[in-house]
C-alpha cells in the first residue's frame, strides 16, 4: 500500500486512478517518484529524474491531444460561420461530432484546470482569418475574441454542431 499524507492508498485504488484520469494519475506518481530521490539503497540504475520526466510527458501528451482536438472543433465552427453556404457544412459538422467524441474519449477530469480555451480559440480564430475568403473573413472577423465556449458545450456526448454555430452567431453579434 502506498502512503499519502493523510492516508494509506491501495494498489487498486491506484489503478482505477490510472484509468479514470491519467493526468491525475501521472502527477501523483512523478510526485511519488520525487520523494524517493533523497533515499538510499534504491538501486543505481534507478534514473528517478528521466522516470519522472517520462511520466510527466503522459500528462503533457494527453492534454495537449484533447486541447488538438478541441481546436479542430473550434476551427470547423469558424468555417461554418464563415462560409455557412458551402457544400461543405455538413461534411464540417459531421468532423465536429468526431473531433468531440475523440476529446471525450481523452479527456480526464484534472484536465479542466489545465485546458486555455481562450488561447486554444485565439489559435484557431487567427488561422482561419488569416485564410479566409474576403466575405467569410469580414464574418469572421465579427467573431468574439474571446471563447464563447465552455468544456461542458464541447465535451458532450451528444455534441450538436448547430446549437455551438448559433451559439457563436450570437457571440459574434453581441461583440
Amino acid at each position: 500500500m502506498a502512503k499519502t499524507a493523510s492516508r494509506t492508498v491501495r494498489p487498486q485504488e491506484i489503478r482505477q486512478l490510472y484509468d479514470e484520469d491519467i493526468v491525475l494519475w501521472s502527477e501523483q506518481q512523478a510526485g511519488a517518484l520525487r520523494a524517493l530521490k533523497g533515499v538510499r539503497d534504491l538501486p543505481p540504475e534507478l534514473d528517478i529524474d528521466n522516470v519522472v520526466e517520462e511520466i510527466e510527458t503522459v500528462e503533457r501528451n494527453e492534454t495537449a491531444a484533447v486541447e488538438s482536438m478541441i481546436r479542430q472543433i473550434f476551427l470547423h465552427l469558424l468555417k461554418i460561420a464563415g462560409e455557412p453556404e458551402a457544400l461543405s457544412v455538413r461534411h464540417w459538422m459531421g468532423e465536429i461530432v468526431g473531433f468531440s467524441a475523440e476529446a471525450i474519449s481523452r479527456y480526464a477530469p484534472s484536465m479542466r484546470q489545465k485546458i486555455d480555451l481562450d488561447r486554444v480559440w485565439r489559435s484557431a480564430r487567427r488561422q482561419i482569418i488569416t485564410g479566409a475568403s474576403d466575405a467569410g473573413g469580414a464574418l469572421l472577423e465579427a467573431s468574439p475574441v474571446q471563447c464563447p465556449f465552455g468544456l461542458d458545450d464541447l465535451l458532450v456526448t451528444s455534441i450538436e454542431p448547430a446549437t455551438l454555430v448559433e451559439k457563436l452567431r450570437l457571440a459574434s453579434a453581441g461583440r
